[in-house]
């Protein structure tokens, strides 16, 4: 399934829209190899998110902007979660999870002047990996 996304500024860049879903669905299956497969698997779909989001950055869209990069980090903590994921996906996603964090930071600090939404996903982040932890 391809989402194509229309705005003031026209279609959105194909080539990263079709791309996240595409990192989107091989995360939902299982890894012929997951321990090769996982960490560039994981760190591409992390690229792809911030991507999107950086393209909405610069044609000032920020309500997109915030949704790419909430969208994100939202998928990574469900994959954290999942127990039928392969158990070193779950693990790529807990180390990378920073990412996606950190451009949340980013965002929030530049476009509001409280960090109180901020602090509750980095909350929400925390609780769902001590919560969902694999190597306890």
């Amino acid at each position: 399934m391809i989402i194509v996304i229309i705005t003031s500024f026209g279609f959105v860049s194909m080539q990263l829209a079709t791309l996240l879903q595409t990192y989107r669905a091989k995360l939902n299956r299982h890894c012929q190899r997951p321990q090769l497969e996982a960490p560039l698997l994981v760190a591409e779909y992390i690229s792809a998110g911030i991507d999107m989001a950086k393209w909405y950055e610069r044609h000032n869209n920020p309500l997109l902007q915030e949704f790419y990069l909430r969208n994100t980090l939202s998928e990574l903590l469900e994959q954290i979660a999942d127990p039928l994921v392969d158990t070193a996906i779950r693990k790529q996603c807990m180390d990378q999870l920073f990412k996606p964090l950190l451009a949340l930071k980013r965002f929030y600090k530049h476009h509001h002047t409280s960090s109180q939404q901020f602090l509750k996903l980095q909350r929400d982040a925390c609780q769902t990996c001590q919560q969902f932890n694999p190597f306890y």
